[in-house]
């Protein structure tokens, strides 16, 4: 197919959550936070807002391309939520994708 990824494109989750939005992803079931975090690291425009321990885990808060999300690993993996159920589908996308390609090495 020439260029691009081989990396097939993350399939979207619509679980909406009357208290955190719009789940739309979960990451690899291996995958940590701290992973995560590492690979958000490389999205250009996100910005990581803040990680706070809870109960279940940890939420992370960020933003990219206007958005808010969040991020929680409660039972060991990563759940990824947009504050707003309407964020468009290629901004959810990139993110999936992001954390499911490894970074190139350097």
């Amino acid at each position: 197919m020439g260029r691009g990824s081989d990396i097939e494109p993350p399939k979207l989750l619509k679980s909406l959550s009357h208290d955190a939005g719009r789940h739309f992803f979960d990451a690899p079931a291996a995958m940590s936070m701290d992973e995560c975090m590492l690979r958000l690291n490389f999205l250009d425009g996100a910005n990581i807002v803040s990680l706070t321990p809870s109960e279940l885990g940890h939420w992370l808060s960020f933003e990219f391309e206007g958005h808010a999300f969040s991020a929680n690993d409660p039972f060991g993996e990563v759940w990824f939520f947009a504050e707003d159920p309407a964020t468009p589908e290629p901004i959810l996308q990139k993110i999936a994708l992001c954390v499911v390609t490894p970074p190139n090495p350097a």
